[in-house]
C-alpha cells in the first residue's frame, strides 16, 4: 500500500530532472491519475508516461506553458476533466540554466535575464495555483507544494534573477498557506541545494565538486530525493503542516 494511493496528482515540469522522479516515484506511492506537464519536450514527457504507466499509473501528457495564465487555467481543466478531481500539485517548471545569466554581473543583468525566471519559476507557479483553487475549494481537501531552492534562503553572489523569483516563490508559498488553509488545502515548498540534474550537464569537474563541497554532508543531492520529499508533503503524513518551506540541501545554508 502506497502512501497516494488513488490519489490525482498534477506535475509541471515532468518532462526531466526532478519533476521527472517525482511523477515516478508518485506512481511507485500508488496515485492513480498523474498529470506530466511539459512545454516543448514531448518524447521525454512520453518516456515519464510510459514508465509511471508500468508503475500502475494512468499518466496524461500536457502541454502548455505555464506562464501564461489561460494556458494554466486549460491545462487543469483538461486534468479535472479526466480524474474528477485534483488532490495534489507540483510546481517544478522552471526557467532554463543559462549559464551567461547566472554567472553575469549583478550590474550587467539585463530586463530579460530577470524577466525568464521571474515568468516561468514565479508566475507559473502563480498561475498554475491559481488555477487549481476553486477544485482544491471545492473538495475541501487537496496539497500543493511548490519549489524554491536554498540560495533563496541564504543568499549567493551568482544566479540572482534564478533566486530572486525562487525567493518570490517562498513568499507566495507562506500567502497561499494563508488562504487556503480553511478550506483543508495544504500549501508548502522544497527548498532543494545542488541536485544532479540536467542542468548540471554543462559544469566542469571542478565546479561539480565544489558544489559536493559546500554541503555539510559533502555530495550533491539526487532527484529521488527531492522526489520523496514532494510525496512525503502530499501524504497524509504531512497532515498537519502548511507554510512550510522543506529544505532539502545536504546542510548547504549552514555554511
Amino acid at each position: 500500500m502506497g502512501r497516494l494511493d488513488g490519489r490525482n496528482a498534477l506535475i509541471t515540469g515532468a518532462s526531466g530532472g526532478i519533476g521527472r522522479a517525482t511523477a515516478i516515484e508518485f506512481a511507485r506511492e500508488g496515485a492513480h491519475g498523474i498529470g506530466i506537464q511539459y512545454a516543448r519536450n514531448a518524447p521525454a514527457a512520453e518516456a515519464v508516461a510510459k514508465e509511471s504507466r508500468a508503475l500502475g499509473a494512468d499518466p496524461l501528457l500536457l502541454q502548455a506553458d505555464v506562464s501564461e495564465r489561460e494556458q494554466a487555467r486549460s491545462m487543469v481543466g483538461t486534468f479535472v476533466g479526466r480524474f474528477g478531481r485534483l488532490d495534489a500539485l507540483v510546481c517544478y517548471a522552471g526557467h532554463p540554466f543559462r549559464r551567461e545569466e547566472w554567472d553575469a554581473d549583478f550590474g550587467d543583468l539585463t530586463e530579460e535575464a530577470f524577466r525568464g525566471p521571474l515568468r516561468i519559476d514565479l508566475l507559473g507557479s502563480v498561475f498554475t495555483a491559481q488555477a487549481a483553487m476553486p477544485v482544491m475549494k471545492k473538495q475541501r481537501a487537496g496539497a500543493i507544494v511548490l519549489v524554491g531552492s536554498t540560495p533563496a534562503i541564504t543568499g549567493d553572489r551568482v544566479g540572482i534573477p534564478y533566486y530572486v523569483a525562487k525567493a518570490g516563490v517562498l513568499a507566495l508559498t507562506k500567502g497561499l498557506a494563508q488562504i487556503l488553509g480553511p478550506y483543508n488545502v495544504h500549501v508548502n515548498a522544497i527548498a532543494p541545494g545542488a541536485v544532479d540534474t540536467e542542468a548540471m550537464a554543462g559544469l566542469s569537474d571542478a565546479e561539480m565538486r565544489s558544489l559536493a563541497e559546500e554541503a555539510a554532508l559533502k555530495r550533491r543531492g539526487s532527484p529521488e530525493e527531492i522526489a520523496r520529499k514532494a510525496v512525503f508533503l502530499c501524504s497524509d503524513d504531512a497532515s498537519f503542516m502548511t507554510g512550510v518551506t522543506l529544505v532539502v540541501d545536504g546542510g548547504y545554508a549552514m555554511r
